[in-house]
């Protein structure tokens, strides 16, 4: 669907329609917009790199590299990830 990059700047993109719209309207100014897009954007960031970074979403982001022939995992972990290279070990 969208890569990191091109969702990111789909988001700041957004965040910055929408507080045009809200400088417009008198409802921030200018200063204030800049402050508060600066902590939602640090507060996404984080929350989506915790995310990411959990063991299923390791799994599934080394599993979807083309270097990658295939990740070696318990069967709790490969149920958590939809990547056909993550394979349940045996033993």
């Amino acid at each position: 669907m969208f890569t990191s990059e091109q969702f990111w700047s789909l988001v700041r993109t957004l965040l910055q329609m929408l507080g045009a719209g809200l400088v417009t309207r008198g409802y921030l100014d200018e200063a204030s917009l800049q402050v508060l897009l600066g902590a939602v954007m640090a507060i996404v960031t984080t929350l989506y790199s915790l995310y990411i970074r959990r063991k299923a979403g390791l799994v599934a982001t080394a599993a979807a590299l083309p270097e990658v022939a295939k990740i070696v995992t318990t069967p709790a972990l490969a149920a958590k990830v939809d990547e056909p290279g993550t394979v349940v070990s045996r033993g």
